[in-house]
């Protein structure tokens, strides 16, 4: 019986922590403080074709538009090996990219993953962008002091 009552609070536990970190409800909000003026900058770099992997990207980058807006958040999604696939027209989520795009978030390509893979650039997305290299962008992102997250 006792067991039975730890599961219910784990239960609850997890509930409240998703909560938290979904935001959800106006309590949450109410407790959230003002964002300043930023400029806030964050790289996501997803390598991986894994539905899960881009769920949690483009939940997450939804969730700093929601939150923070776009400015004062700059938010890149850079997508090299095989989470190219991801950004292709035909990808599951290609509308919801299409979305952010149109919200302000932008989404890259490495050219030296689409070779490799044989992807050319009128199979990507529209407005997806090309850079030289995923590694580079990532190098010159961090040297200009935006935060990475590696999806």
């Amino acid at each position: 019986m006792k067991r039975d009552g730890k599961r219910r609070v784990g239960l609850l536990s997890m509930l409240l922590g998703l909560g938290i970190l979904l935001g959800s409800g106006p309590a949450w909000a109410a407790a959230e403080q003002p964002w300043g003026s930023g400029p806030y900058r964050m790289l996501f770099e997803v390598d991986s074709a894994q539905p899960a992997a881009w769920n949690m990207t483009l939940g997450a980058v939804a969730h700093i538009v929601k939150r923070v807006g776009i400015p004062p958040a700059r938010l890149e999604v850079l997508a090299w090996g095989p989470g190219l696939q991801m950004l292709l027209k035909n990808a599951p989520d290609a509308m919801e990219v299409s979305i952010l795009q149109l919200r302000g978030v932008r989404f890259v390509a490495c050219q030296t993953s689409m070779r490799r893979l044989h992807i050319r650039p009128d199979q990507l997305a529209p407005g997806v962008a090309v850079v030289a290299g995923g590694m580079a962008e990532l190098m010159k992102r961090h040297n200009a002091g935006w935060a990475e997250v590696k999806m």
